[in-house]
């Protein structure tokens, strides 16, 4: 729509082409020489082409017209009309419409039976007549908030992909702590942690896994509930097998 909008029960009114009142006036870039004789409302039908939007639509206002719908004789897109400067001037509605609907609705106008007038009815099309709010919200915040709604369910999937890796803090907790004493020392028996690689001190506090290997508890508690829940040394698991999936055994592991 160009021009004034449409008010919620349309505009009705008959239907003229500009050519049938004035044969040379095609296009509609100049005011009709001489007033239409009608008494009731009248929409004119002009041909898109030698002059602007505004001017076509600006003549037919000065010649009575109550809304105006340009016709495009060469192709079937839509476009949008559009006028530089200033058009508060312009009062009254106005429509594009492509080739197809411009030779149909003017064949229409031409040859009415009876030469009856042909009465149309101009609505608003809601889509374009969207608040501003309304359009951005459409073409690009919504299309934003998917792309968010996305990213978190990534997230969310690389959490629980992550959580599966760790080790629970209740089962870490549960596994056998014991104080470390230089005089109760075996030989063969691990001297630091493989992971601070500090040597044991006398009342260290060292976390025993299922495995049998020993750790500091905070650099192993640490290693298990943040980053994997195998033993670093041999990477056995340190959370017992399920009923449902049960760990392989390692002749089993070695057939898969």
């Amino acid at each position: 729509m160009f021009g004034s909008h449409l008010g919620d029960d349309g505009l009705v009114g008959r239907l003229l082409v500009v050519e049938s009142i004035e044969p040379g006036n095609l296009d509609g870039c100049r005011p009709l020489s001489s007033p239409v004789d009608s008494s009731e409302s009248w929409i004119m039908l002009v041909e898109r082409g030698s002059c602007g939007f505004a001017e076509k639509v600006r003549n037919m206002q000065a010649s009575g017209a109550a809304a105006v719908i340009v016709g495009d004789p060469w192709y079937d897109l839509p476009i949008t009309m559009y006028a530089s400067g200033d058009t508060s001037d312009v009062r009254i509605p106005s429509s594009f419409i492509a080739r197809t609907e411009y030779n149909g609705l003017r064949d229409a106008a031409l040859d009415t039976p009876d030469g009856r007038p042909l009465k149309i009815k101009l609505v608003r099309n809601e889509y374009y007549e969207l608040p501003f709010l309304d359009v951005l919200f459409i073409t690009i915040l919504s299309p934003m908030l998917m792309m968010g709604f996305i990213y978190v369910l990534y997230r969310l999937r690389l959490r629980q992909h992550r959580l599966r890796d760790l080790a629970p803090t209740d089962l870490v907790n549960s596994l056998p702590v014991k104080i470390f004493y230089h005089s109760k020392y075996r030989e063969g028996e691990p001297a630091e942690c493989a992971i601070c690689l500090d040597d044991f001190d006398d009342e260290d506090e060292l976390r025993i896994l299922p495995c049998k290997h020993q750790y500091h508890v905070k650099c192993i508690d640490r290693w298990l509930t943040t980053r994997k829940k195998f033993c670093p040394i041999c990477k056995k698991n340190v959370c017992p097998s399920s009923e449902s999936s049960p760990l392989l055994s390692p002749r089993l592991r070695a057939l898969v």
